[in-house]
């Protein structure tokens, strides 16, 4: 109800502009469908009838408004021609991914702070490209009322290069075209079904999947956990022995009792009898590759008996001293040859996995590998090959992932020393089985002072933020904001790093779960000359996060590659070159299996890797997006047929 001393003009004009307003909120606009159109416009007709249903068909209909809004300054805005970029000068083999968080370049008065985010050496830019700002033109004015005008004939034609509103909001653009982007689309969980006939995957992957899940799970080798349970049968007598085992179990039986008759348990005797399982669980997986290691090398040391008999004596068949030594094991083991003929079968098969894969093949081996070793289903010669090639692969990862592993091998006589230290993603690895170089080395052709540091959160950059973190956006919500804990903006659910009370499961490996194993990804050398990729060790289902992109929050940095994001309130800049994590090594693709999605956690956005759809020993690549080639002196390399930057070698303005 209008004010009593409000104009009736004024009072329409208000309705009209609310209404208009809320349509405008809840409508559905298919933006890419208004970039590719030359010359948008957006009608708008208002007809003056009656209101009840029956008198409004016999009134005549008649329009009291045609109004044509240009929409020319929107597509303008989101999509404005920019000037080419310098090559890449930090990762060479890099470009950069697509949504509304971007990479792109230092501005030379910005350039000055990167020597203090990078451990060592100053990072300078090719060239002196700065970022201006763009002003708006003067002749913006009356660009305005030739557009709002009601008559189409009476605008002026507008080109492609049209300069931006003084009331458009625009982020702040730059010369080079070096931008990643993210979405904020939240990706469908929902599996694909595969046309027609498809194959299921082989014995073989099984196994290479059960060690790799193996290795970059939660399982734990440490010899000191043998030692902590054997303990227990060394307190005294046998029924001592016996109570000492059963007491962690028995005490979350105790408690009062309440009212009705029920006994409560409490929470300190719950969580000792979990890590009474959870020790005694470990201790019987450490046997279990304890075991192995002891079977296959047993075997190994029945062919040496035989061979020293059989070349001591090359008259005597060889058959003849491997019948007595296997007559002399049975004696020894107890048991009948033909069991042990059955065991020294499957045993024979842990040899010759540890033969191709090395030791760490064998101990990290899931339950899979009796199965694998007994009906041997593709136990053939390019099996055997391919763990072979695969094996430094799998000590890298076992190295520096569980330090402890090789003192298991100290009970058959072989060293404890690692081959590999350091962080998994410091080394990269060779697809056809050659040694794992460090990764500073494949850098050292563009800088000789190259160091890169292992994140696993993002480090603000105190001389441009100070103690804030730009990436924290207050809950606009007031009710919201009045609540104990953060609300997830997709699922709309309580966010808490205690997963006891955390009722978010986006994507609960990263967040919410307490703590985290490592993804299972390993950085690879690349044989396309992409210099370093990122390989995924297991398969990710489509929707499932591979990892948090990570790296030092900044601004203002131009002429290397960063993703630039932003909230409601600023923009913000992640920078990958001297700190981070293995996101940085993702390749582009113009057939990408990958995506960057915005996530808030905890009312911090975070941008997150999130896979669609990708099988186990694949590359993980991004689609770069359009604004990262526009204008780029560079050559896709995906090799996809969908390619859409091929450039031709006698035009590289393509």
């Amino acid at each position: 109800m209008s004010p009593p001393n409000e104009d009736p003009t004024e009072h329409l004009r208000r309705r009209v502009a609310e209404t208009l307003a809320d349509q405008l909120n809840h409508a559905s606009f298919d933006w890419s469908a208004l970039a590719r159109l030359d010359r948008p416009v957006l009608r708008i007709e208002a007809c003056l009838e009656e209101g009840s249903h029956a008198a409004r068909e016999s009134t005549p209909k008649s329009a009291v408004i045609t109004q044509l809004i240009d929409l020319s300054d929107v597509t303008s805005t989101c999509s404005s021609p920019r000037k080419a970029t310098a090559e890449l000068t930090d990762t060479p083999h890099k470009a950069i991914p697509s949504g509304d968080t971007a990479r792109v370049p230092i501005s030379a008065p910005a350039a000055g702070h990167i020597s203090s985010l990078a451990p060592r050496k100053e990072l300078k830019p090719k060239g002196n490209v700065t970022a201006e700002p763009s002003e708006p033109s003067p002749d913006e004015n009356s660009d305005d009322s030739d557009l709002d005008s009601p008559t189409e004939d009476r605008r002026k034609e507008l080109g492609g290069l049209r300069p931006a509103r003084q009331d458009s909001t625009t982020l702040e653009t730059a010369d080079s075209q070096r931008q990643i982007h993210s979405g904020d689309k939240f990706p469908k969980r929902r599996k694909l079904k595969p046309v027609g006939h498809f194959l299921q995957p082989s014995t073989l992957d099984k196994l290479i999947g059960g060690i790799w899940e193996q290795i970059h799970g939660s399982l734990s080798l440490d010899p000191q956990s043998l030692l902590g349970q054997s303990q227990l049968r060394s307190l005294g007598a046998e029924d001592g022995a016996v109570n000492a085992i059963a007491a962690p179990m028995a005490l979350a039986r105790t408690g009062a009792k309440d009212p009705n008759g029920r006994t409560p348990q409490s929470d300190e005797a719950f969580s000792r009898s979990n890590v009474f399982c959870r020790q005694v669980t470990q201790a019987s997986r450490a046997c279990r590759s304890l075991e192995v290691i002891v079977q296959a090398r047993w075997v190994e040391y029945f062919d040496s008996y035989v061979d020293s008999w059989a070349n001591a004596n090359p008259l005597v068949p060889r058959s003849r001293y491997n019948k007595a030594a296997l007559m002399g094991a049975c004696a020894d083991f107890g048991w009948t040859e033909k069991e042990l003929r059955n065991k020294m079968y499957v045993w024979r098969g842990y040899k010759e996995i540890k033969d191709a894969g090395g030791w760490a093949s064998l101990v990290f081996a899931g339950m899979g590998i009796y199965r694998f070793c007994k009906y041997r289903i593709g136990f053939d010669k390019e099996s055997m090959q391919r763990l072979r090639n695969l094996q430094p692969a799998i000590e890298v990862a076992a190295d520096t992932l569980h330090p402890q592993w090789r003192q298991l091998l100290t009970v058959i006589g072989e060293p404890s020393q690692r081959a590999f230290d350091g962080h998994a993603h410091d080394w990269v690895v060779f697809l056809d089985g050659s040694d794992p170089i460090p990764l500073r080395n494949t850098y050292l052709q563009w800088d000789a002072d190259f160091t890169y540091r292992q994140l696993d959160e993002c480090v603000v950059d105190e001389r441009v933020w100070g103690c804030d973190d730009p990436r924290w956006q207050p809950p606009t919500d007031e009710i919201v904001r009045a609540t104990a804990m953060p609300l997830c903006e997709t699922c709309g659910k309580e966010q808490s790093d205690d997963p006891k009370v955390n009722n978010c499961y986006c994507f609960p490996t990263i967040f919410g779960g307490g703590k985290l194993s490592s993804s299972p990804v390993l950085v690879f050398r690349t044989a396309d000359g992409k210099n370093n990729g990122l390989l995924a060790l297991c398969a990710f289902e489509r929707g499932a996060p591979i990892g948090e992109f990570v790296g030092v929050i900044t601004k203002g940095l131009q002429n290397v590659d960063v993703m630039e994001s932003s909230t409601a309130s600023t923009n913000y800049q992640i920078w990958q070159g001297r700190q981070g994590n293995f996101t940085r090594f993702v390749n582009h693709s113009c057939n990408a299996n990958a995506q960057y999605q915005r996530f808030t956690w905890l009312n911090t956005q975070r941008i997150v890797l999130v896979s669609k759809g990708i099988d186990a020993g694949t590359e993980i690549t991004v689609d770069y997006s359009d604004k990262y080639w526009k204008g780029l002196d560079k050559k896709c390399l995906c090799g996809e047929t969908c390619c859409r930057y091929k450039r031709d070698e006698t035009n590289t303005d393509s």
